[in-house]
C-alpha cells in the first residue's frame, strides 16, 4: 500500500518519504538569508524587542544589576534553588531497572571528577540563564590514559556568543557585533542553558531586558526626586516688608533672610515680619509612588510577583500565599533547568568515555513528600470509610512498626516483639471467637507427632487444656504437663514455641473480627 493519509472526507492523500523528511519552514525558504554572508553578517541579529527598540546591545544588561531592586530580586530567585539541599546525581538506568556495572563505574568516575569542582558556583551560573536569555558552560577536559576527565565547568559571559542561521552557537568575543570571523564551537566543549529559546529566537527570553525601562524611569525619577528634595526639603523663609518700605530696604531685607538660612540670624526693619513655609507633602508622595511603581514592575518581571521581595504591611495572608505559590512555581522551573543542564553534561561525559551503550548519570531534585499533604489525604480517605494497614504508615510516613498501633489492633502479647503482627490477612473472612478457638485446637493438634495424634483420648486432653487456659502461661504449663513425659526436651521446646505463636495469631484474629462486627 502506498504511503499516505485518509482525510476526514474519506479521500486518500498520498505523500512521499522525501516530503516528510525534508524541512520546509526554514529561513532560506522564508526569504531570510544569513548563511551565505561572511563575518558578523552571517550571525542572526538579536530579536529582543526591547533591545532593538532602544538600539542597545545585550551587554548593557550587565549594568542593570547595579540597581538595588534588580539585585534583590535576582538573588531571591536564585537562592530559592541554591539553598535547596535535595539535588542529587545517581547512576543511570531505564525506569524500574537497576544500573548496569558499567553505568555504576561511569557514575563513580563522574562523581570523582566533580569532587574538586564548585557545584554551587556552577548551578549559580546556570541560574543566570533566565536573566540573560542563555548561559554558556564551557567544559574543561583532561585526558588521562584512555579516560577523559572533567577538570572544571565554567560559565562564560553570554555576550561573547551569537547564533548562526542554523541556530548553532558561535564564539564572537567581546566585540561581537564587529567580529569578522565567528568561530564555530567544537563538539563536546560547551553546554548552552537557554531560557524559553525558540527557532526564531535562539537567544532566549531575557528577563533583564524587560527591566530596562523601569530601571531607566527609576533612575530619572531618582535624579528629579533628589533635586526636588534639595530644593523643597528645607522650609522657605518668607518676609513681609512694611508697606512703605523702599526698594533698597526690601533688597537689604532679602539679603538678611538669605543669610538667615545659613546661620539662623537676621536683622529685619521695624514693622516687618518673617515666617517659615514648608512645601506640601503631596509632591513628595507622588514621587515615592512613582519609584515604588518601578520597583514593583522589576519584581514582577524577575520574580513573577512582589510580596516575596517586599511588602507594605497591608497585604492579606491569602495574597501572600498566592504570591508564594507563584515564586514556588518559578523555583520548580529553575530546578528543571538545572537538572536538564546537568543531564546534558553527564550525557557528554558518557559519550566521550563509554559510548552510546552505557546509560549516563542522571540528575534530579529528590524533593521529600509533603507529610501534611499526605496526612490530609489520609484523613479524607478515612472519612470516606477506608481502613489502612501498617504498610500504609510505614511506606507513606516512614514510621517504624513499633512506633504506632492501629485502632482495631490489640497490644502485642507479653514477651513477644512489639512490631510482630499475627493478625489474619485482610482478604481472609472474619471469624468469630468460637471458630478461632476451634481453629486453634486443630492447629495445635496438627503440630503433635503422628503417634500422639492417633490417641483420641490424648487429643481430647490437649483440647481441654487449650480451652481451660486463661493466659499464655496457663496454656504453656498445661501443654508441658501433658507432653513432657512423651517428648524429648528439645522437641517439646520447639513445639511449645510454635503453639504459643499460633495461639497469639488466632487470638489477635478473633479480637479483630469481634471489633469489625461491633463496628
Amino acid at each position: 500500500m502506498a504511503d499516505g493519509l485518509f482525510l476526514p472526507d474519506g479521500t486518500f492523500q498520498p505523500f512521499s518519504a522525501a516530503d516528510l523528511s525534508a524541512e520546509l519552514a526554514t529561513r532560506r525558504n522564508a526569504g531570510v538569508f544569513f548563511g551565505e554572508l561572511d563575518g558578523w553578517l552571517s550571525t542572526l541579529p538579536d530579536p529582543d524587542p526591547v533591545l532593538r527598540k532602544r538600539g542597545d546591545d545585550a551587554a548593557i544588561l550587565r549594568e542593570l544589576s547595579a540597581d538595588d531592586q534588580v539585585t534583590t530580586a535576582m538573588l531571591s530567585r536564585k537562592n530559592r534553588v541554591l539553598n535547596c539541599p535535595h539535588f542529587t546525581l545517581r547512576a543511570g538506568a531505564p525506569d524500574g531497572e537497576r544500573p548496569t556495572p558499567e553505568a555504576e563505574e561511569l557514575y563513580r568516575r563522574f562523581m570523582r571528577d566533580l569532587e574538586r569542582t564548585n557545584l554551587r558556583g556552577i548551578i549559580s551560573g546556570i541560574l543566570d540563564a533566565p536573566f540573560y536569555g542563555f548561559t554558556p558552560l564551557e567544559l574543561i577536559w583532561r585526558l588521562d590514559g584512555d579516560w577523559w576527565h572533567i577538570v572544571d565547568i565554567v560559565a562564560r559571559p553570554f555576550h561573547w556568543f551569537r547564533f548562526d542561521s542554523g541556530n548553532n552557537p558561535v564564539f564572537v568575543g567581546e566585540y561581537g557585533a564587529f567580529c569578522a570571523d565567528p568561530r564555530p564551537l567544537p563538539p563536546g566543549k560547551f553546554v548552552f542553558v537557554t531560557h524559553h529559546a525558540a527557532y526564531d529566537n535562539p537567544y532566549g527570553l531575557r528577563l533583564l531586558s524587560r527591566c530596562l525601562w523601569p530601571v531607566s524611569f527609576k533612575r530619572g525619577g531618582l535624579s528629579f526626586y533628589a533635586r526636588f528634595v534639595e530644593r523643597h526639603g528645607l522650609p522657605w523663609v518668607v518676609g513681609e516688608a512694611p508697606a512703605k518700605a523702599e526698594r533698597l530696604e526690601k533688597q537689604a531685607m532679602a539679603r538678611d533672610l538669605s543669610r538667615m538660612v545659613q546661620d539662623a540670624v537676621a536683622v529685619i526693619p521695624h514693622g516687618a515680619s518673617v515666617k517659615l513655609e514648608s512645601a506640601g507633602q503631596t509632591q513628595g508622595a507622588i514621587h515615592e509612588d512613582f519609584l515604588a511603581r518601578q520597583d514593583r514592575a522589576i519584581s514582577k518581571v524577575l520574580m513573577g510577583q512582589t510580596l516575596t521581595v517586599e511588602t507594605d504591611g497591608t497585604n492579606s495572608l491569602a495574597a501572600t500565599e498566592a504570591h508564594k505559590s507563584v515564586a514556588d512555581d518559578l523555583a520548580d522551573a529553575d530546578k528543571a533547568m538545572v537538572t536538564d543542564a546537568w543531564n546534558e553534561i553527564a550525557w557528554l561525559y558518557a559519550q566521550v568515555n563509554a559510548g552510546p551503550g552505557v546509560f549516563a548519570p542522571l540528575a534530579d531534585y529528590d524533593e521529600p513528600d509533603d507529610l501534611n499533604v499526605q496526612a490530609d489525604l489520609g484523613k479524607k480517605l478515612r472519612e470516606m470509610g477506608a481502613k489502612f494497614t501498617r504498610e500504609y504508615f510505614t511506606g507513606r510516613f516512614g514510621l517504624k512498626p513499633e512506633e504506632f498501633r492501629l485502632e482495631d489492633e490489640t497490644a502485642p502479647p507479653e514477651g513477644m516483639t512489639a512490631g510482630a503482627n499475627f493478625a489474619a490477612p485482610a482478604e481472609r473472612k472474619a471469624v468469630t471467637a468460637e471458630k478461632a478457638q476451634a481453629n486453634l485446637d486443630a492447629a495445635i493438634v496438627n503440630m503433635l507427632p503422628a503417634a500422639l495424634r492417633a490417641g483420641a483420648a490424648f487429643v481430647s486432653q490437649v483440647e481441654d487444656a487449650i480451652r481451660t487456659a486463661k493466659s499464655y502461661e496457663d496454656l504453656e504449663e498445661g501443654l508441658a504437663a501433658l507432653l513432657s513425659p512423651l517428648m524429648a526436651p528439645d522437641a517439646l521446646e520447639s513445639f511449645l514455641a510454635r503453639a504459643l505463636t499460633a495461639a497469639a495469631g488466632f487470638g489477635a484474629a478473633a479480637v479483630q473480627a469481634e471489633g469489625e462486627e461491633d463496628g
